[in-house]
Protein backbone atom coordinates (compact mmCIF):
# COMPACT_ATOMS: atom_id res chain seq x y z
CA UNK A 1 0.00 0.00 0.00
CA UNK A 2 1.26 3.46 -0.84
CA UNK A 3 2.06 5.49 2.26
CA UNK A 4 0.89 8.97 1.38
CA UNK A 5 -1.07 10.27 4.36
CA UNK A 6 0.39 12.27 7.21
CA UNK A 7 -0.62 9.55 9.68
CA UNK A 8 1.45 6.95 7.81
CA UNK A 9 -1.50 5.13 6.23
CA UNK A 10 -2.10 4.88 2.55
CA UNK A 11 -5.06 6.39 0.77
CA UNK A 12 -7.21 3.43 1.83
CA UNK A 13 -8.89 2.43 5.05
CA UNK A 14 -8.12 -0.11 7.75
CA UNK A 15 -11.13 -2.21 8.67
CA UNK A 16 -11.47 -4.51 11.68
CA UNK A 17 -14.04 -7.25 11.15
CA UNK A 18 -15.40 -8.80 14.34
CA UNK A 19 -15.21 -12.54 13.78
CA UNK A 20 -15.91 -15.93 15.23
CA UNK A 21 -13.97 -18.56 13.35
CA UNK A 22 -14.02 -17.50 9.70
CA UNK A 23 -17.45 -15.87 9.94
CA UNK A 24 -18.48 -12.31 10.77
CA UNK A 25 -19.55 -12.30 14.43
CA UNK A 26 -23.25 -11.77 15.04
CA UNK A 27 -22.33 -9.10 17.63
CA UNK A 28 -19.07 -7.38 18.52
CA UNK A 29 -19.37 -8.68 22.08
CA UNK A 30 -19.48 -12.26 20.77
CA UNK A 31 -16.34 -11.94 18.64
CA UNK A 32 -13.19 -13.94 19.39
CA UNK A 33 -10.93 -11.70 17.33
CA UNK A 34 -10.88 -8.90 14.79
CA UNK A 35 -9.65 -9.72 11.30
CA UNK A 36 -7.78 -6.64 10.10
CA UNK A 37 -7.72 -5.64 6.45
CA UNK A 38 -6.10 -2.69 4.72
CA UNK A 39 -8.47 -1.70 1.90
CA UNK A 40 -7.35 0.44 -1.01
CA UNK A 41 -8.34 0.71 -4.67
CA UNK A 42 -10.94 -2.06 -4.31
CA UNK A 43 -8.45 -4.53 -2.81
CA UNK A 44 -8.52 -5.91 0.74
CA UNK A 45 -5.13 -6.99 2.11
CA UNK A 46 -5.27 -9.19 5.24
CA UNK A 47 -3.14 -8.25 8.20
CA UNK A 48 -2.70 -10.01 11.52
CA UNK A 49 -5.76 -10.76 13.66
CA UNK A 50 -6.26 -8.81 16.87
CA UNK A 51 -7.43 -10.63 19.99
CA UNK A 52 -10.70 -9.20 21.25
CA UNK A 53 -10.10 -7.32 24.50
CA UNK A 54 -12.85 -8.11 27.03
CA UNK A 55 -12.97 -4.74 28.72
CA UNK A 56 -14.92 -1.49 28.65
CA UNK A 57 -16.07 0.24 25.48
CA UNK A 58 -13.70 3.11 26.25
CA UNK A 59 -10.77 0.72 26.24
CA UNK A 60 -12.03 -0.84 23.01
CA UNK A 61 -12.02 2.62 21.41
CA UNK A 62 -8.41 3.23 22.50
CA UNK A 63 -7.44 -0.29 21.37
CA UNK A 64 -8.89 0.25 17.88
CA UNK A 65 -7.38 3.73 17.61
CA UNK A 66 -4.01 2.29 18.64
CA UNK A 67 -4.23 -0.12 15.72
CA UNK A 68 -5.24 2.75 13.38
CA UNK A 69 -8.64 1.22 12.59
CA UNK A 70 -10.93 3.34 10.40
CA UNK A 71 -13.97 1.05 10.40
CA UNK A 72 -15.49 -1.84 12.35
CA UNK A 73 -17.68 -4.44 10.64
CA UNK A 74 -19.99 -6.81 12.55
CA UNK A 75 -23.41 -8.39 12.57
CA UNK A 76 -24.40 -5.88 15.22
CA UNK A 77 -23.12 -3.74 18.07
CA UNK A 78 -24.67 -1.89 20.95
CA UNK A 79 -25.77 1.69 20.49
CA UNK A 80 -23.32 3.01 23.08
CA UNK A 81 -20.31 1.45 21.40
CA UNK A 82 -21.51 2.56 17.98
CA UNK A 83 -21.98 6.15 19.14
CA UNK A 84 -18.57 6.19 20.85
CA UNK A 85 -16.72 4.80 17.82
CA UNK A 86 -18.51 7.00 15.29
CA UNK A 87 -18.09 10.04 17.53
CA UNK A 88 -14.35 9.42 17.34
CA UNK A 89 -14.15 8.94 13.59
CA UNK A 90 -14.43 5.14 13.36
CA UNK A 91 -17.12 4.01 10.93
CA UNK A 92 -19.39 1.22 12.19
CA UNK A 93 -20.92 -1.12 9.60
CA UNK A 94 -23.61 -3.40 11.07
CA UNK A 95 -25.93 -5.96 9.55
CA UNK A 96 -23.14 -8.01 7.98
CA UNK A 97 -23.01 -11.79 7.96
CA UNK A 98 -21.17 -14.52 6.11
CA UNK A 99 -17.48 -15.08 5.59
CA UNK A 100 -14.89 -12.59 6.82
CA UNK A 101 -12.95 -12.58 3.53
CA UNK A 102 -16.16 -11.95 1.56
CA UNK A 103 -17.07 -9.05 3.87
CA UNK A 104 -13.58 -7.56 3.46
CA UNK A 105 -13.77 -7.78 -0.34
CA UNK A 106 -17.24 -6.20 -0.32
CA UNK A 107 -16.04 -3.39 1.97
CA UNK A 108 -13.00 -2.70 -0.22
CA UNK A 109 -15.23 -2.60 -3.31
CA UNK A 110 -17.64 -0.18 -1.64
CA UNK A 111 -20.44 -2.75 -1.66
CA UNK A 112 -20.97 -3.15 2.07
CA UNK A 113 -23.78 -0.88 3.17
CA UNK A 114 -24.46 0.41 6.65
CA UNK A 115 -27.49 -0.76 8.57
CA UNK A 116 -29.30 0.90 11.45
CA UNK A 117 -30.33 -2.40 13.01
CA UNK A 118 -31.40 -1.99 16.60
CA UNK A 119 -29.41 -4.15 18.99
CA UNK A 120 -31.68 -6.60 20.80
CA UNK A 121 -29.03 -8.67 22.57
CA UNK A 122 -28.56 -6.61 25.70
CA UNK A 123 -31.03 -8.58 27.80
CA UNK A 124 -28.42 -11.36 27.64
CA UNK A 125 -25.44 -9.04 28.18
CA UNK A 126 -22.83 -10.56 30.48
CA UNK A 127 -21.87 -7.16 31.91
CA UNK A 128 -18.44 -6.93 30.26
CA UNK A 129 -19.24 -3.42 29.00
CA UNK A 130 -18.45 -4.09 25.36
CA UNK A 131 -22.10 -4.13 24.29
CA UNK A 132 -22.40 -0.49 25.28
Amino acid sequence: MVMDRADGRGGGRRVAIAKTGDEVATHVARADTFAVYDCSDGVAERGPDLEMPAVSIGFLLAFLQGHRVDAVVAGNTGGGLRALLEGNGIEVVRGVDGGVADAARAYAAGNLGRSDLPCTEHDACNGCGICG
